[in-house]
């Protein structure tokens, strides 16, 4: 779906939704790019489900994910996330983790999946095919990092701490963790939504 990202838009996308489902997705990397973007692998899943009547975070979702392609992670990665070799080693594999959290996904109906810019849902799909998944396609997905961008009339989109440092907002918890990015990013809704609140 080629969403257009007005503001009248977007208004009407959330408030037909019930619910918005951020996910966060980390994964395989390396400093020298020896592992190729079309094998790296999800290594944690952080998702966090937010009322939209109140956008208000109600229910989270976090898992770390043991990668199987290339399962030693790279010291690289290990600094860039914080997340340890022994933590992955003794993690279960994308298929059942996965299953998990679609599970977690269809607890409740009615729900529009975001995301802060548009990987993630490309890094989802990677693993689904190389594990012969289903593809991960949501009816409607909003990449959050473009929505904000319209938002604040910027030139070009921006991260999620500068997004969080225009919106002065400070960001909790260790960056590049799925969770803790989800939950920032949940802090943006207002910033994005502003008119939300008195809408509903």
């Amino acid at each position: 779906m080629n969403t257009k990202y007005t503001e009248n838009t977007l208004h009407s996308m959330i408030r037909s939704h019930e619910y918005i489902v951020i996910i966060d997705i980390e994964h395989t990397c390396t400093e020298d790019g020896s592992i190729p973007p079309d094998e790296r692998e999800i290594i944690e899943i952080g998702a966090v489900l937010v009322e939209t009547k109140s956008l208000a975070v109600i229910d989270e979702y976090s898992s770390l994910i043991r990668p199987v392609r290339h399962p030693k992670v790279s010291d690289f990665c290990t600094q860039l996330t914080g997340i340890k070799q022994l933590e992955l080693d003794n993690a279960e594999p994308f298929p059942h983790v996965f299953k998990r959290f679609v599970n977690w996904l269809s607890a409740r109906s009615n729900t529009l999946i975001a995301t802060w810019g548009a990987y993630d849902l490309v890094q989802i799909n990677i693993d689904c095919a190389f594990h012969d998944l289903d593809e991960f396609s949501p009816t409607t997905a909003l990449n959050l990092k473009v929505a904000f961008k319209h938002a604040h009339n910027l030139k070009k989109p921006v991260g999620l701490k500068k997004a969080l440092e225009i919106s002065l907002q400070p960001f909790s918890g260790n960056h590049h963790r799925g969770l803790n990015d989800a939950k920032n990013t949940a802090k943006l809704l207002p910033f994005i939504f502003p008119k939300l609140t008195t809408l509903n």
